[in-house]
């Protein structure tokens, strides 16, 4: 039987089993394209307020967010979609990527069901092949239609059509990616985190390299975030760069597969320590038991926004450089110029936000896989009440997005305070997160809540979560009204130094979340258990 059997099979089911799902994120990434086209033209009627708008794409937070830069000298409406939506397509396609290749390989394992598909007629590396074909067409069908989209209103053909191919062979890269860090661990969660702290590590590759000379140096060829860009289309286009796609995803399966092969079915390539026999006096209680389960996690996420933060703090220096060495852009940003340090700190204190309130959400809703898993019901068959399990899993959540928000906070701060040579920014960018912390617990809170009245409706949390990232990251970008900001999580609060401290509406919003945990528990105690 060749390693391969199977393939074809395992493939169809993928995508039967998974046609809402990848639907859905195929008309999310293809609308939002097709969708900026005309909401940026326009916004943007003049070739005079183009160019201005180019300005602003030359300051750091525009090169963090945007990229490199080709053509603001000459900012046409093509030029513009690729400076400033490219990164978010580009993190959007390896969210899903990471996750379906995850969902198909790790966590089939995790599950036992890889054991008995194993046992029939099926091939040692058809699952990962299935995975990978599946994401292969979706995230091909995503770059045709972006093509399709741009090239339906007016824009060249070939330079469509390379942009929608690069999108798509970074979409590729990013699973071929998971599909590696699926052999190291035997969780699916451990990874994914894995894959997406890979991800975390190239973006910022791009990052750094870009914004150290515009148009990009040596280092920004080390990531495939930079690759879609560096083809310059609408500028002066040229295919060779997308030939690196080629190549890492053509590697990275070799790799995915030796590895396969030297791991037993349902193991990683990083053994798991074996327990003790008998639990300590720690683990005594529910509170001790949830944070233990979770303490690689939170450590996991903690140094991965320490470190985001830092390196993200580091660039102020060069934040103020580009200021002083750009008398224009100065004189665009107006007395703003005089606050951009502070603004571009507090925007990345925003992303430390989003990922503390992301993992709080993941915590609580690791109550809903030991329910569904019937872990749940045998602890809660002992002298452990309803409440004081629930209660214990949101604590936990509660201190583990404090922790993050924190350090990623401390981070940032430490980052500013060595680029700038000034030891204060440390405790005023802490402050400033801190700030924010009702929005960092407020996911948390909202999974909690719906976990505990009704499970069902839980993936309105994700979509509010969606929303909240898309509102805040693209808000400006297409000018949202500001009641649709005001819809996003992270808008509700001001942000400091930049704008003034309200207490009054922090403690509501604070008051908001604690209410929101509280019904969750009396919810929980009066529904019924489930298990699959």
């Amino acid at each position: 039987m060749s390693a391969l059997t199977g393939t074809w099979t395992l493939t169809r089911f993928a995508l039967r089993r998974d046609r809402v799902r990848l639907a859905v994120w195929t008309v999310a990434l293809a609308g939002t394209t097709a969708a900026s086209i005309p909401a940026l033209d326009d916004t943007f009627t003049s070739q005079e307020e183009r160019q201005a708008r180019a300005q602003l794409i030359e300051t750091p937070t525009g090169v963090v967010f945007g990229g490199p830069g080709y053509g603001v000298d000459d900012y046409t409406l093509s030029r513009m979609l690729v400076n400033e939506l490219t990164m978010s397509l580009l993190l959007a396609l390896a969210v899903m990527s990471v996750l379906h290749v995850v969902r198909h390989t790790r966590a089939e394992e995790e599950s036992g069901r890889t054991e008995l598909l194993r046992a029939g007629v099926v091939g040692s590396a058809a699952q990962t092949t299935a995975a990978l074909l599946t994401l292969s067409l979706v995230n091909l069908v995503v770059g045709g239609l972006v093509t399709a989209a741009m090239t339906a209103y007016g824009l060249s053909v070939a330079d469509s059509a390379a942009y929608g191919l690069g999108v798509a062979l970074a979409g590729i890269t990013f699973g071929a990616i998971a599909s590696v860090c699926a052999q190291v661990s035997e969780h699916a969660r451990s990874a994914s985190g894995l894959a997406f702290l890979a991800v975390g590590v190239l973006y910022m590759v791009r990052v750094v390299g870009d914004i150290e000379e515009r148009g990009g140096t040596p280092l920004s060829w080390f990531s495939p975030f930079a690759w879609v860009q560096q083809t310059r289309p609408f500028v002066d286009l040229r295919w060779e760069p997308l030939a690196l796609y080629g190549v890492v995803v053509l590697v990275l399966l070799a790799v995915s597969h030796v590895l396969a092969g030297r791991r037993d079915v349902g193991a990683g390539l990083v053994a798991s320590r074996p327990g003790r026999p008998q639990a300590g006096r720690l683990l005594s209680g529910p509170l001790t038991l949830h944070l233990h389960q979770q303490r690689g996690a939170i450590l996991a996420w903690t140094v991965a926004v320490f470190a985001f933060a830092y390196a993200f703090g580091t660039l102020a220096s060069q934040v103020r450089e580009m200021l002083d060495g750009n008398p224009d852009l100065a004189a665009i940003l107006g007395d703003a110029g005089d606050d951009v340090i502070n603004g571009f700190l507090a925007m990345i204190g925003v992303y430390v936000v989003m990922a503390a309130s992301a993992y709080g959400a993941l915590s609580v809703l690791r109550a809903h896989t030991e329910e569904g898993a019937g872990r749940a019901e045998l602890v809660l068959s002992t002298a452990v009440g309803r409440a004081q399990w629930l209660g214990a899993a949101l604590v936990v959540a509660a201190l583990a997005s404090v922790l993050i928000t924190v350090v990623g906070g401390l981070g940032l701060g430490l980052g500013a305070s060595v680029a700038l040579v000034e030891a204060d920014w440390t405790w005023r960018t802490v402050g400033s997160v801190l700030a924010q912390l009702p929005a960092a617990l407020t996911f948390g809170a909202l999974a909690a809540l719906l976990y505990g009245t009704a499970p069902r409706l839980l993936p309105l949390l994700w979509q509010w979560f969606a929303y909240s990232l898309v509102a805040t990251m693209l808000g400006g970008l297409f000018h949202f009204s500001e009641r649709v900001m005001d819809l996003s999580a992270f808008e509700i609060l001001p942000r400091p130094p930049v704008d003034e401290f309200d207490p009054a509406r922090f403690l509501l919003y604070l008051g908001a979340v604690l209410l929101a945990g509280s019904v969750a528990l009396l919810g929980f105690r009066g529904r019924d258990l489930v298990s699959n």
